[in-house]
């Protein structure tokens, strides 16, 4: 079990959106080691639940070097003071930090998704009677601030998803000329807005950046499912966005069943077998 100085250590690293591993000794012939655990961050910080030889720990760091890399969860062995030890290392990345700029009708149900695929919510509103905690109790941040300010100081990764569902093209150009200008590049941009809005943004957009591919916008945002309610909405930005983050193609996964079953249930069914 995990003391609470180790566990108020890992949710910590967590909501700073620091990817750690929590590493576990499942087995070994000294028995009062089994259940020793420690935290590892991927720089070399090291934090145990109880005190333990230098020796130890430097030989748990070593062997665990290979998964820090590969930055995936694993079990491993090695030999310490003539016992065989196993140790499990279980990862914890660092979460997708969705920030949702504009906290009207969309955002309250895209928000509401997005906690529950695990990612760090982020909504930033420059109203109050918006941007508050009664109507988003559950996300991790709930920021009252203009989009100006925010989007030209906060921190920005290859983690970092931002959504764009403001009330008007002003404020989406006024953010976009900030997140233009950032040298960090988040994953993904997404804007929400009509045909005429996308192409008033670009027009004022494209004066400031001629050279700009705009690869990392994703307007208008979301998959094609016909999304007509918030919550459809939701869904839809947040299918591409993970469609995005998973690199997969978003079709039905019906469609290549459906290719092999029009051969014959034979045929179909041994090429079908093949392919999986």
């Amino acid at each position: 079990m995990m003391n609470d100085s180790l566990f108020i250590k890992l949710s910590e690293s967590i909501k700073q959106r620091k990817e750690i591993f929590l590493l576990t000794i499942t087995d070994c012939d000294m028995h009062e080691l089994i259940g020793f655990k420690a935290l590892l961050l991927p720089m070399g910080e090291f934090y145990a639940d109880s005190p333990s030889p230098i020796s130890l720990q430097q030989m748990i760091m070593n062997h665990a070097e290979k998964l820090v890399r590969k930055k995936r969860s694993g079990t491993f062995t090695f030999t310490w003071n003539g016992s065989l030890v196993e140790c499990f290392a279980e990862y914890f990345p660092v979460p997708i930090h969705l920030i949702i700029a504009g906290a009207g009708h969309v955002c309250e149900p895209v928000a509401r998704i997005g906690k529950m695929l695990g990612f760090y919510v982020t909504v930033i509103d420059d109203r109050e009677d918006f941007a508050n905690r009664d109507r988003f109790p559950h996300v991790d941040e709930v920021i009252c601030q203009s989009f100006l300010h925010f989007f030209k100081k906060t921190e920005i990764t290859a983690q970092t998803y931002i959504l764009l569902l403001t009330r008007g093209h002003k404020y989406d150009v006024l953010s976009l000329q900030e997140l233009l200008n950032r040298k960090e590049k988040p994953a993904y941009i997404g804007m929400i807005g009509s045909r005429r809005r996308i192409s008033g943004v670009f027009e004022q957009l494209k004066g400031d950046f001629p050279n700009e591919s705009f690869d990392q916008l994703f307007t208008p945002v979301g998959l094609d499912i016909g999304a007509q309610t918030p919550e459809e909405i939701a869904i839809s930005i947040l299918a591409e966005i993970l469609k995005l983050k998973n690199q997969s193609s978003g079709s039905s996964l019906s469609l290549m069943i459906r290719k092999y079953t029009k051969l014959g249930f034979r045929e179909g069914a041994i090429k079908w077998n093949s392919f999986t």
